[in-house]
């Protein structure tokens, strides 16, 4: 028999005993709500469901109505899951979502603002189906239906964040839907490589709210930047690494252009030199200018402190 002033776990405070659990994963924190009947209870604590990062593991579609119906409420503020767009697993072409539950989501979690899609395959859902409370909106690594968001741009009213970060079959068609997301305060198109500059205009003029955004591995060019530097006022971070197509006309136009700019990316953009960075240089307030090699950031830092 244990002593009266047994201090293991199981004798904790069921306050603390809350705490513990809120820093374990989910799937961790669902074992642990076998060890008792006590355990079990606080395990259902709204508290610990309001951030679920599904993100370690891979879920299918059975497997995802499970953990919805025991633990979602409407204390969800953040949902985040992973499919299996990119797995060699049997399971590739099974959905880890579908219409229905993306609906059930929007009844039984009202408070949701952020939703992420990683390396899931979108083509079995309609954009809709989508909570409209989301102000966050992540579709990472994943397969992008093309055309998703052509004529429900009305859809998600609160959307203020939009990432697509590695998404295949994101195109320029899809920029003329972006473009409707006018409230739009922060956009990555990292990665979409079949994105350039030839419809950028449209996300320039459109998205004028626009304090982040992330065009990284794309196709944008010279009349991209020229559109950027002229519309969006209130850019503060601009990440254009590893873009073929960036030249020192391309950051004299950001530098005579974008007066709130702070931070901004032009890694291994080749075409950029020296000159080019001297030309940013003039802005004190950018506090990062990642350059293009080490070698050009040693010159560039070497003739700053001249």
């Amino acid at each position: 028999m244990a002593p009266d002033n047994d201090l293991s776990v199981i004798h904790l405070p069921e306050n603390i005993v809350l705490q513990i659990l809120g820093y374990l994963s989910v799937k961790d924190r669902c074992i642990a709500g076998r060890v008792c009947k006590q355990w079990r209870r606080i395990v259902k604590d709204n508290s610990l469901w309001r951030h679920v990062n599904l993100l370690e593991y891979r879920l299918d579609l059975p497997k995802m109505w499970k953990v919805f119906r025991a633990h979602f409420s409407p204390c969800l503020l953040t949902f985040r899951i992973k499919g299996f767009a990119h797995s060699d697993s049997i399971k590739r072409k099974k959905p880890s979502l579908s219409d229905a539950m993306l609906k059930e989501l929007s009844i039984r979690c009202p408070n949701l603002t952020l939703l992420e899609l990683h390396d899931c395959n979108t083509d079995n859902l309609t954009f809709e189906s989508l909570p409209t409370t989301l102000t966050s909106l992540l579709i990472t690594y994943s397969t992008w239906q093309p055309r998703w968001l052509k004529g429900h741009h009305g859809h998600l009213t609160k959307l203020e964040s939009l990432d697509l970060s590695k998404s295949v079959r994101v195109d320029n068609l899809d920029i003329e839907d972006i473009a409707k997301l006018t409230n739009l305060k922060e956009l990555s198109l990292s990665g979409c490589y079949r994105i350039d500059g030839s419809n950028f205009e449209l996300i320039a003029k459109n998205l004028v709210r626009l304090d982040k955004l992330n065009i990284s591995y794309t196709g944008v060019d010279e009349l991209a930047i020229h559109h950027i530097s002229r519309h969006m006022k209130c850019l503060q971070e601009l990440y254009i690494s590893h873009c073929p197509n960036i030249n020192d006309s391309s950051l004299t136009l950001v530098a005579t252009g974008l007066s709130k700019l702070r931070i901004i990316d032009v890694t291994h953009c080749e075409e950029v030199t020296i000159t080019g960075l001297e030309t940013l240089s003039t802005r004190r307030q950018l506090k990062i200018i990642t350059c293009v090699n080490d070698v050009t950031l040693s010159d560039f830092r070497q003739k700053l402190s001249k």
